[in-house]
């Protein structure tokens, strides 16, 4: 299974979700079964992983590696299986990009938007792990 994660700018919430969703996978013993990216919803310029959100995966004890900001493609979309928005722009602006869903695999992580908390990042960590946590239970 492939699944990608998807933000406005792929710098913040989306390597943060990829990220815990890998450590959880391995945790769990699924790294040959499952496989986890990320992407942008919007136009980058290459950016690399937030600062903040690096120390925050830090702290947490989450495994990160270097990370550069693309947008999705029209070819990720039929490459994964599942297309994991942080927000509900997030899914319309995918859509546009790829053209609709026709294979319904656009979801949200969670039933409401995955905020940017800029204070130390502590709400979006919380949402995100549980959204990864309800996400992998569901998949396995």
């Amino acid at each position: 299974m492939k699944i990608l994660f998807v933000c406005s700018g792929n710098t913040g919430r989306s390597p943060m979700a990829q990220f815990v969703m890998q450590k959880l996978i391995k945790d769990a013993g699924l790294s040959d079964k499952v496989s986890v990216s990320s992407a942008a919803s919007k136009p980058t310029n290459g950016e690399i992983l937030h600062q903040g959100i690096a120390a925050k995966l830090g702290i947490e004890g989450v495994p990160y590696t270097h990370h550069i900001a693309h947008t999705i493609t029209p070819e990720e979309y039929a490459e994964n299986d599942l297309i994991v928005c942080m927000d509900a722009g997030n899914v319309e602006q995918v859509k546009a990009i790829v053209g609709g869903d026709p294979d319904n695999k656009i979801y949200m992580l969670l039933d409401k938007d995955i905020p940017w908390d800029k204070n130390g990042f502590s709400k979006t960590y919380e949402d995100i792990l549980r959204g990864c946590k309800l996400l992998l239970d569901k998949i396995s």
